[in-house]
């Protein structure tokens, strides 16, 4: 899928407060996106595959201490149907 189909299909989702926080692209795949990134608030951290499934990563703010997400990739991801893409 390219840019814009992605851009697309997380908008349909309609979570409040959704933001897409990067991009990568497949250089072999003729400019396919390989998984995209994102976020809601600062606690919830979202991840969508070449295929559109989505994952999630969730912070514990009762939990002692500080995070600094800097590196999304390194984010312990679990599958989360609920952010799967439909794409038309």
């Amino acid at each position: 899928m390219r840019v814009n189909d992605f851009e697309t299909a997380i908008s349909a989702l309609g979570v409040s407060g959704l933001e897409i926080t990067e991009m990568k692209m497949s250089a072999t795949a003729g400019g396919q996106v390989s998984c995209v990134y994102g976020k809601i608030g600062d606690l919830t951290y979202l991840l969508w595959d070449c295929c559109g499934r989505g994952f999630r990563f969730s912070i514990n703010p009762n939990v002692e201490g500080c995070v600094v997400v800097s590196q999304y990739e390194l984010l312990d991801y679990r599958r989360d149907v609920q952010f799967d893409l439909k794409f038309e």
